[in-house]
């Protein structure tokens, strides 16, 4: 330690002992963290089945988080999303975005809140949305990504009061995003998407939900007055999601019913899903999930099993459509390895399947191989 102190210019003088100096390094470690930064790069590339001639997309992409405390009370979060992406069968071929960014404080009497654009997440399910309505969902590429790492930030004012093992909260939901959908000369096109409504105070959406983390399974409910994502129709939702760890099983429900849906097509609607997961294999689990969403059927199969001291992560996923999968789906089939802290690799494929549904019928020709290199920092 002195030696360090001498290069800086200190000497070791009468009046600075080690305890001192072991105090100034550790105030010096703890101002460091106030403000946090970290994220990743990623080069990714798809070859498509239809055309062999070259490869279908390519594409550069950054994802940083930052995080800075204010105080003991506040802090100040953002994530940014920017990519640039190498196809010339679509014209937008870039894109920056403001995933994250909102102002977190810690008030009196066990009340958090939150202010800016964010993610809140509803439900159980890890594959089908049936509660998980509050934010849209980059859907340009359909079954390419999971859910976790779709959805899209939200303007939103949130509070949340604690007590005890339950969670009470309230939601305004500022601004009206809807989902983004495949753009025209994509592969995946399936029609011009609906403009959004202006983010007025009239069209300010409220949310409520209440949650309990028990002992072995978890409860919520939810509530909301939104505009339906892609729709000119503002709806009522009510919901309810459970979980519950029996042994190696974990078993899930959640149902919704909203009103006022689409007059074109229903006036009100309720969808439900039933799940069971086993995580009995080691480093390993098995899922199935089963959704009912206004009479059209959804499955759901999930796989995954980690090798290698769980540096390598295989995943299979099927999602079936259809009460006997007359309607078409996907298995996409992929595997993540960390070379180490720093440097990861990817490498899977996607089959579509065509039946009675028109889009998937439409794109099931869209097979393909993915890969890509992530560099975390």
């Amino acid at each position: 330690v002195n030696s360090v102190l001498a290069d800086d210019g200190f000497e070791d003088e009468e009046g600075f002992g080690d305890d001192e100096v072991i105090e100034v390094v550790k105030v010096k470690e703890e101002e460091k963290k106030d403000f946090t930064y970290y994220g990743s790069l990623t080069a990714s590339s798809e070859y498509s089945h239809k055309d062999k001639s070259e490869f279908s997309s390519n594409k550069l992409s950054a994802n940083i988080k930052i995080e800075y405390i204010v105080d003991e009370f506040h802090k100040i979060k953002s994530t940014i999303k920017t990519y640039k992406a190498y196809d010339t069968k679509v014209d937008d071929d870039r894109d920056f975005d403001i995933n994250e960014l909102s102002v977190e404080g810690t008030f009196h009497n066990g009340i958090d809140g939150k202010v800016g654009r964010q993610i809140v997440v509803w439900g159980k399910s890890d594959n089908i949305r049936i509660t998980d309505t509050l934010n849209p969902m980059d859907m340009t590429a359909p079954g390419m990504v999971d859910i976790n790492d779709l959805r899209l930030g939200r303007n939103m004012t949130k509070l949340d009061y604690f007590s005890g093992k339950w969670t009470f909260t309230g939601l305004l939901l500022h601004e009206q995003r809807f989902s983004e959908l495949p753009k025209l000369k994509s592969e995946y096109y399936k029609g011009i998407a609906v403009d959004a409504p202006s983010d007025s105070l009239d069209n300010t959406g409220v949310a409520f939900s209440l949650s309990g983390n028990l002992e072995g399974q978890d409860i919520a409910f939810y509530a909301s007055n939104q505009y339906i994502d892609n729709k000119i129709y503002k709806s009522n939702m009510i919901g309810f999601a459970y979980n519950k760890v029996i042994d190696s099983f974990l078993l899930k429900t959640e149902i919704a019913h909203f009103d006022n849906y689409d007059s074109t097509i229903v006036d009100a609607k309720t969808d439900g899903l039933i799940g069971i997961e086993y995580n009995g294999i080691s480093d390993g689990s098995i899922s199935l999930e089963v959704a009912n969403k206004n009479e059209d059927i959804q499955y759901a199969l999930r796989f995954t099993q980690s090798y290698i001291n769980q540096t390598l992560d295989f995943t299979a996923l099927y999602s079936g459509y259809g009460k006997e999968l007359e309607d078409g789906g996907f298995v996409r089939v992929w595997g993540d390895y960390a070379y180490n802290d720093e440097v990861a690799f990817s490498l899977g494929m996607i089959d579509y399947q065509g039946g009675d549904n028109a889009y998937f019928e439409n794109i099931k020709d869209n097979d393909r191989i993915f890969g890509s290199v992530k560099y975390s920092f």
